[in-house]
C-alpha cells in the first residue's frame, strides 16, 4: 500500500511537471477533464497589455475589415469597364456596378450623371489605348497603323464596340484620334472636304466592321443551293467578319482608293496646262 501510494504520488508530480513545461513551450494545451470534455489552459494575461484582435480570423468573411479604397470617378469608370469586358454591356446596370464597388447605387451619382455619361467615359477611356505615335513611312503607312490600332482596341473591348451604333459624345482621347487622322490626310494634300470624307470612310468602316456578328453556313439555307449558285460557291468563306486578314483586306482597298482619289484631284486639268 505504501509503495502504491508513493507510486501514484510520483506519477502525479511527473504529470504536473510535464504539463507545466509543455505550457511554457507551446502555450495553451487542451486537457481532458473527468467527463471526457476538453478544456484549454490559458497563460495569465498581463494587466494593462493591449489585446490585438486583428490577428484573429472570424468565421463570417463579411466581417473582414479590409481597407476600402475611396470612391472616385476614375474608379467607377474603370470598374464599369472591367464589368463590361467580362460580362458584356447588357450586364452594366448602376445597381450591378454599385454591388461590384460595395457602395450604394446612389453613391455613384456623385461621380457620374447617369448611365449614358458613364458609357461615354468608358468609350473614351478605351480609345486612350489607340497608338498615336508617329512612325516612319508615308501617310498611307501611318494611316494604316492608326486605323489598325483603332481596330485592335475595339476587338479587345467588344462590349463597347457596338456603342458606335448609337450617339456617343466624343471625349479627349477620341478627339486626339481625329486630330491625328485628319492631320495625316491634310498634310498628304487632301482638301478639307476630301480629308473629312476620307476620315469618315476609314473610321466608319472600322466601327461598322465591329457591328457584324459571325455568320453560320445554315443562314444560307432559306433557298435551295441551286438557286444561289454564286453564294454556294463561296459559302465556306462567308463566315462573317471574324476571319484572319479580312479587316486588313478591306482597309487596304480603301487606302488604295483614297490614293487614286488624291492623285486625280491633284492632277492639273488640260485647260490649265495649256495656259502660259
Amino acid at each position: 500500500m505504501i509503495v502504491s501510494a508513493f507510486g501514484d504520488r510520483f506519477e502525479e508530480l511527473v504529470r504536473r511537471d510535464v504539463l507545466d513545461t509543455s505550457e511554457q513551450i507551446a502555450g495553451p494545451q487542451p486537457c481532458r477533464g473527468r467527463a471526457g470534455r476538453i478544456s484549454v489552459t490559458h497563460q495569465p494575461h498581463t494587466p494593462g497589455a493591449a489585446v490585438d484582435r486583428s490577428s484573429w480570423v472570424g468565421i463570417d468573411p463579411s466581417q473582414d475589415q479590409l481597407p476600402r479604397p475611396a470612391l472616385t470617378r476614375s474608379r467607377v469608370v474603370r470598374t464599369a469597364l472591367r464589368l463590361v469586358d467580362e460580362h458584356g454591356l447588357p450586364a452594366l446596370t448602376m445597381r450591378a456596378l454599385a454591388t461590384e464597388l460595395r457602395v450604394s447605387p446612389m453613391a455613384l451619382y456623385n461621380h457620374v450623371r447617369d448611365k449614358d455619361e458613364l458609357i461615354d467615359l468608358m468609350v473614351d477611356l478605351v480609345l486612350g489605348e489607340v497608338e498615336l505615335c508617329a512612325i516612319g513611312g508615308d501617310w498611307v503607312v501611318q494611316m494604316r497603323a492608326l486605323v489598325c490600332s483603332y481596330h485592335q482596341v475595339l476587338t479587345a473591348h467588344p462590349g463597347l464596340a457596338r456603342v458606335y451604333s448609337t450617339l456617343v459624345r466624343i471625349g479627349p482621347h477620341g478627339l486626339r484620334i481625329m486630330e491625328r487622322g485628319l492631320g495625316l490626310l491634310l498634310q498628304a494634300g487632301f482638301s478639307a472636304p476630301e480629308a473629312a470624307d476620307a476620315f469618315f470612310a476609314l473610321f466608319t468602316y472600322t466601327a461598322g466592321y465591329h457591328q457584324m456578328g459571325r455568320v453560320d453556313a445554315r443562314d444560307y439555307s432559306a433557298m435551295p443551293s441551286e438557286q444561289i449558285p454564286f453564294i454556294t460557291a463561296v459559302t465556306t468563306h462567308l463566315n462573317g467578319v471574324r476571319h484572319r486578314g479580312r479587316f486588313e483586306y478591306g482597309l487596304d482597298a480603301l487606302l488604295i482608293g483614297l490614293c487614286s482619289t488624291r492623285s486625280t484631284t491633284q492632277r492639273p486639268s488640260a485647260a490649265s496646262a495649256e495656259k502660259p
